[in-house]
């Protein structure tokens, strides 16, 4: 039986584009008009409508994209695609946001037309997807360092080593220095972070399996270029978007992030993640970029109550105790996490997790118990206020 597909288009070779492209097997009711009470009582008169298409890239395109948030309102389990005739970003995450499963850009997607139209429906029907209910944890520093990436990786596998078969774990490495996660676990990205940011349209099952970086353990990776100079140009919109995305496809999304990064994007990031760990040492100047980290957060309505410390490298009699930095901080101390220096280094310079190069290290024990603690929800008790402003100023 031929699928059944309603096309809005003002430029009426957009129809005949995907008359020809899909031929037979899609009976094709063709509109002109965007008006989304005629469009809602087309579907609703006729007796199927598998999908809508509608083009979002002509002089009016603002009605296309108020066409597809009206559809999904009324009809969020029917799934709508978006058309145009260039890729232009903007114009695709703008209808990413507005609801579209897709978007088609004629001449660019004649060969595989059929099956990225096919592949919209069944997401919209829920095949192929993993769960819609995946964890994002964030790991945020307002110092930028190696450790952020060190960390992050460990924590990420230890969330992989917690999970059933067949659930997937990514980590988004969006910190500074650039590339350090895919660096520490030897990993050559042909497919870096921002290639999937430019591809947030397409992101699924299929994209993640045939282009995303793959470690040995099972752990996707996803890096900013190692041999990039200087601050990435990055779409943080689409990032967002993305990372949004990814609670589909994995069962957890290990986020990192710093202070390099924009204010608005910081604080999006942190409301959408279920937990966000600050992370921090002992020094005074890590601990200090981190209150004003803290600080501007607040400033901008940011809730920190999802937040918690994560201390790092930590050695005693070193002055800094991690309940008074958490005290001052007014945050929760979920971690204190020790194990030895040599070990630390021999693993990011040989690309090897300390899980593989030392697994008795404390600090493959410590991240465990942080990632099993992090995916029951158990939370920490919060610390009462300290007596350190004078290590501040």
């Amino acid at each position: 039986m031929a699928m059944r597909a309603l096309v809005v288009a003002e430029d009426p070779s957009h129809a005949a584009w995907l008359g020809g492209a899909l031929g037979e097997d899609f009976e094709l009711d063709r509109s002109s008009s965007y008006d989304p009470g005629e469009a809602l009582a087309r579907i609703e008169q006729t007796q199927r409508t598998d999908v809508v298409f509608v083009q979002v890239d002509n002089e009016g395109s603002g009605v296309g994209l108020r066409l597809i948030r009206a559809l999904n309102e009324r009809h969020a389990e029917l799934p709508v695609v978006a058309l145009g005739s260039q890729g232009h970003p903007d114009m695709v995450l703008g209808a990413v946001r507005a609801g579209a499963l897709d978007y088609l850009v004629r001449e660019r997607d004649d060969q595989q037309l059929a099956e990225l139209v096919v592949q919209a429906i069944n997401k919209a029907s829920g095949a192929g997807r993993t769960s819609s209910e995946g964890r994002v944890f964030t790991v945020v520093s307002g110092h930028a360092y190696d450790g952020v990436a060190f960390f992050a990786e460990h924590l990420a596998l230890a969330c992989l080593g917690q999970q059933q078969p067949g659930r997937r774990v990514v980590l988004v490495d969006a910190a500074s220095p650039n590339g350090a996660a895919a660096v520490y676990l030897n990993l050559n990205q042909a497919y870096t972070l921002l290639d999937a940011v430019n591809d947030l349209h397409r992101c699924d099952q299929t994209l993640v399996e045939t282009a995303f970086t793959k470690h040995a353990s099972g752990l996707y990776v996803l890096s900013l270029p190692e041999e990039l100079v200087g601050s990435p140009s990055v779409d943080h919109d689409a990032l967002l978007r993305l990372v949004e995305v990814f609670r589909s496809l994995f069962a957890v999304t290990v986020v990192t992030l710093d202070s390099n990064h924009p204010m608005h994007f910081l604080t999006d990031m942190i409301a959408l993640a279920d937990r966000n760990l600050l992370l921090s040492d002992q020094s005074i100047l890590k601990s200090r970029h981190n209150k004003y980290l803290l600080r501007a957060l607040r400033l901008e309505d940011c809730s920190t109550e999802r937040m918690g410390l994560v201390v790092d490298n930590y050695r005693r009699r070193l002055g800094l105790e991690p309940d008074n930095l958490a005290q001052l901080l007014e945050l929760p101390l979920l971690a204190t996490l020790s194990g030895q220096g040599v070990n630390r280094i021999q693993s990011m310079n040989t690309g090897e997790p300390l899980y593989e190069l030392a697994p008795r290290d404390p600090y493959c024990r410590e991240v465990d118990a942080l990632a099993a603690g992090l995916l029951d929800g158990r939370e920490a008790e919060v610390a009462a206020p300290g007596l350190l402003e004078r290590l501040f100023g």
